[in-house]
């Protein structure tokens, strides 16, 4: 009269994959984030791209859309204000200055499980 669960390999398999790509999406928002900081526009756009998988293009509803539209016209400085704009409302703080402040409390780190995981991410 016992229950059984039942788990299937392609669930984990599929969590797997999964945390695989939005880690490799984190990376690549801090290589976008940190090439901006930097000045390096090259890197950016790489950066960029891999974000969007190639095609360099968003979706001009998306919060990077501004960020993309300067660094294709070549304008770093509008991209690296883009980005600032896009790290302070991600933050919740509506300065403009240095974002040399830490976080106040560590983001959740995703449980083994996945499901109803809650996942606070910051740049």
């Amino acid at each position: 009269m016992g229950m059984r669960i039942n788990s299937s390999a392609p669930t984990g398999a599929t969590q797997g994959a999964a945390m695989a790509s939005w880690q490799q999406k984190q990376q690549s928002f801090k290589d976008l984030f940190s090439s901006l900081q930097s000045g390096n526009m090259g890197s950016a756009q790489n950066a960029l791209k891999s974000l969007t998988g190639g095609s360099g293009t968003v979706n001009s509803s998306s919060p990077l859309a501004s960020i993309a539209q300067a660094l294709q016209s070549g304008d770093l400085a509008g991209a690296q204000k883009a980005a600032q704009d896009f790290q302070a409302k991600r933050a919740g703080h509506h300065h403009h200055g240095s974002q040399t402040q830490a976080s106040a409390a560590p983001a959740p780190v995703p449980t083994a499980s996945g499901a109803g995981s809650l996942l606070n991410v910051t740049a």
